[in-house]
């Protein structure tokens, strides 16, 4: 394929779920963009369309599936543009993705996103040579223990001009019974400090002054080798980020309740550059429940590290995630988690009925709690939580 036809060629992104998945969207972008593709907006005119997926909720795979189908059925000219799925339903359905959509062009797990410019171009020079079809032996997989060249993080793509998200770590390893991210994303690895460094230094050299780390746990951050001699945990990763000159904010997501520390909590308060908000899923108010979903704390630890964490960090923001509906949740255990979410008075949260996951340990358990009652339970949280969202902002006013 000659470069001038590779630039007139159009690729459209479409990220689904959590912010790493914006981040890797964003990834894939500037790979594309550094390989001579054009990047566009407007899916009509794309000659390339990739979804980048999530696979933590069977609503959102759903809508992947459903937005494949209508892509497919798009008629430009008697053609209809290659399609790729990307990400975490790419691992956990590999083979499957094609028998369940053929008009998938390719499929490409998370670690090996870096393939995706060679694999797009390999897909036109067949479809030059031999029209669609013949295409399954393109397919990749990731597989344990992979780890991204670093320099795919270093392409200076971010979609938005004043903000860039920067992955810390990669995968997850604490296997919560109910999450399917280490079968799909695999173990954590961490990113070098140095490395992170550098990228946000580089992007504030480009004009973006505030940022956001992320990982699945970034509590649990251990940079692989130590920077001036000494061991980088989170904290000192966040410190060493936070006085990076010409930054004005950085923030951080997500928290594992097991892995934060009071230290933490220090250090926010202590830099005027570190942003003031802390996302702690709790999943559940019941420490029954907490035990079956292998969270590795207790309901009187979670509240602990709330009050600590509202004790340091004046005025900070506090949010969290609730799992409704989990196997065997019985109603004293959805009242528990009722009254731990109207006790400690969360700013925001973020409510989810329970689906099972394949691989998990929880698709093995009997999904004993009726749809409509999830469904109820959902309700009551997410209202309560409505409320109380909105007294909070009402006594910050």
């Amino acid at each position: 394929m000659k470069d001038k036809t590779v630039a007139k060629t159009k690729v459209f992104l479409k990220s689904f779920g959590c912010q790493m998945n914006v981040r890797d969207a964003e990834v894939i972008a500037g790979l594309m963009k550094k390989a001579g593709y054009s990047l566009t907006d407007d899916e009509a005119k794309a000659d390339v369309v990739i979804f980048v997926t999530c696979s933590v909720r069977q609503h959102a795979e759903d809508k992947v599936w459903s937005e494949i189908g209508r892509i497919a059925k798009q008629n430009r000219a008697g053609t209809v543009p290659i399609i790729g799925l990307v990400g975490c339903m790419a691992q956990n359905y590999q083979q499957q993705v094609f028998e369940r959509s053929p008009a998938v062009d390719f499929c490409v797990g998370p670690a090996d996103i870096a393939q995706i410019p060679d694999i797009v171009t390999k897909i036109f020079a067949h479809r030059k040579s031999a029209g669609r079809g013949g295409l399954l032996d393109m397919k990749i997989w990731e597989t344990d223990g992979s780890v991204r060249p670093e320099e795919i993080y270093h392409t200076g793509f971010y979609e938005e001009k004043d903000h860039a998200y920067v992955v810390i770590s990669e995968g997850c390893s604490n296997f919560c019974t109910y999450c399917i991210v280490p079968f799909v994303r695999g173990p954590v690895r961490h990113r070098h400090a140095e490395d992170i460094l550098l990228e946000v230094k580089e992007a504030v050299a480009g004009g973006i002054t505030r940022f956001t780390l992320l990982g699945q746990n970034v509590s649990s951050y251990h940079s692989p080798e130590p920077m001036k001699g000494k061991p980088v945990d989170f904290v000192d990763l966040l410190m060493a980020v936070s006085n990076i000159s010409g930054l004005k904010e950085v923030g951080f997501i997500t928290s594992h309740p097991r892995d934060t520390t009071v230290r933490l909590f220090e250090a926010m308060a202590s830099c005027d550059t570190v942003k003031k908000y802390l996302h702690l899923p709790v999943q559940s108010g019941s420490d029954r429940i907490l035990a079956a979903m292998n969270r590795g704390y207790t309901r009187a630890g979670y509240v602990h590290l709330a009050k600590e964490y509202r004790r340091i960090v004046k005025g900070g923001l506090l949010s969290t995630d609730i799992i409704v509906g989990f196997p065997g949740e019985a109603d004293d255990d959805f009242q528990a988690t009722h009254d731990l979410v109207r006790d400690i008075g969360f700013d925001t949260g973020y409510i989810f009925k329970y689906s099972p996951r394949p691989n998990t340990k929880a698709c093995m358990l009997a999904d004993d709690v009726a749809q409509g009652e999830k469904v109820r339970r959902h309700k009551v949280i997410l209202d309560l939580q409505k409320s109380i969202s909105k007294s909070r902002k009402r006594s910050v006013a």
